[in-house]
C-alpha cells in the first residue's frame, strides 16, 4: 500500500477505482459520514484494495488534496502494521470460513471508543461471509450508530446479506471494468513467459487476482501445474495418469479452473469457437471432450465441480477425492 501510484508505473492504482476513491475521501469529510457503507463488485474487481487505500488516506496525516495517502507518515505506518486505533478490519480466521458473532462484537465495542479523528471506521471483508448470529449484531449497530462511526462492508455477493443490512448501508458499486483498460494497467507487469491475455484467462478475468499471478513466480507455477493437469484430461486416453496429475495439484486453484474450462467446452458447442480460456488448450483436444460429453452432461459436471469445491475443505482422503473427480469427468462419452 506504501507503494501506490498514481501513474501508469508497474504499481500504479487501478485506473477504474480512482474516481471512486476520490468518492469515499470527499465521503468521510463530510460532518457526518454514513453508519454503514456497501461495496459491491465482482471477485477480483479490486474492492479489498479500494477500501483499504481509503482507510490509509484517513489514517494518512500528510495527504491534503490529494486522494492517495502518503505512505511513510506515523498515520500510514499504524495502518499498513494494523495498529491503527481508529480503524478495525474483520476478516474470516481463515479463507472461506463465516465471521462469527464474537468478531463483530469486538466491532461494537470498538466503536464505543472516543475518538480524535473524523470517523471510527471498521471494514468487514467478505461482509457475505457473517453468520446469522454476527449480522443480527452487525444490525444493531448500524440501527443505533456510535458518533462518527463508520462500517464499511464489502461483498461480491450482496444479495447473500440481510436486506435489513443492505437497506441501511450507502451502497457504492464497482463494476467490471472495460478490459482494454484492464489489458493497459496490466502491460508493464507482464514477464516470466506469462502474457496478459494468459494471465487474466487464468485468474479466470480477475483484474487483482492477474494483477498478483504475473508479479509471483509460485503463483504461475502453479498455474502451469493446472493448466498441464487439465490439457492431461483434455488429451489422455486414460483417466489415471490424468487423476495422478491432479493429486500434485492444488485442488483449491484446480477445481476453479477446471469449472472454466468446462464452461468454455460449453461455449465451443454453442459457437464453434474457443473462447479466451479454451485458446490457452489445443484446440482439437477441446473439440473432442465437448463434442464426447454434449451440451447436458457438461452442463452436470460443472455442478459437480462446484460441489466438489464446496466440499474440499471436508474432504478426508484427497487423493481419493481426485480419483473420485477424474473418474466422474470420464464417465460419458469417452
Amino acid at each position: 500500500m506504501n507503494n501506490l501510484s498514481s501513474d501508469g508505473g508497474p504499481l500504479a492504482f487501478p485506473p477504474w477505482l480512482r474516481a471512486p476513491l476520490a468518492g469515499l475521501v470527499a465521503l468521510v469529510q463530510t460532518r457526518q459520514p454514513p453508519p454503514g457503507l456497501l461495496v459491491a463488485g465482482p471477485d477480483g474487481v479490486g474492492k479489498g484494495l479500494l477500501v483499504r487505500t481509503f482507510l490509509q488516506r484517513v489514517a494518512c496525516k500528510k495527504a491534503s488534496e490529494d486522494v492517495f495517502p502518503c505512505g511513510s507518515c506515523n498515520g500510514c505506518r499504524s495502518f499498513l502494521s494494523g495498529s491503527h486505533a481508529e480503524i478495525l478490519e474483520v476478516t474470516p480466521e481463515e479463507p472461506g470460513k463465516e465471521i462469527l458473532v464474537d468478531r463483530v462484537r469486538s466491532v461494537i465495542d470498538f466503536l464505543s471508543l472516543s475518538r480524535s479523528g473524523p470517523a471510527r471506521l471498521v471494514f468487514i471483508e467478505p461482509a457475505e461471509s457473517m453468520n446469522v448470529n454476527a449480522a443480527n449484531a452487525l444490525l444493531k449497530t448500524l440501527e443505533e450508530p456510535p458518533e462518527g462511526a463508520m462500517v464499511v462492508l464489502a461483498a461480491a455477493r450482496p444479495a447473500r446479506l440481510a436486506p435489513t443490512i443492505r437497506s441501511r448501508c450507502q451502497r457504492l458499486r464497482i463494476p467490471s471494468p472495460d478490459p482494454a483498460l484492464v489489458r493497459q494497467w496490466l502491460a508493464p507487469m507482464a514477464g516470466q513467459g506469462l502474457t496478459v491475455d494468459e494471465a487474466l484467462a487464468a485468474s479466470l478475468n480477475r483484474p487483482m487476482a492477474a494483477r498478483a499471478l504475473l508479479d509471483d513466480p509460485v503463483a504461475i507455477d502453479i498455474w502451469r501445474q493446472d493448466r498441464e493437469a487439465l490439457g492431461m484430461l483434455l488429451e489422455s486416453a486414460s483417466p489415471f495418469p490424468v487423476a495422478t496429475r491432479f493429486q500434485a495439484c492444488d485442488l483449491g486453484s484446480l477445481l476453479p479452473r477446471l469449472q472454466r474450462l468446462l464452461v468454455s467446452a460449453q461455449a465451443y458447442l454453442l459457437t464453434e469457437q474457443p473462447d479466451a480460456f479454451g485458446r490457452l488448450f489445443e484446440r482439437g483436444a477441446l473439440e473432442r471432450f465437448a463434442r464426447n460429453r454434449g451440451l447436458q452432461e457438461l452442463s452436470r459436471l460443472f455442478q459437480d465441480s462446484l460441489q466438489w469445491h464446496r466440499d474440499l475443505p471436508t474432504a478426508l482422503n484427497p487423493q481419493l477425492r481426485c480419483e473420485h473427480m477424474v473418474l466422474r469427468l470420464w464417465r460419458r462419452g469417452s
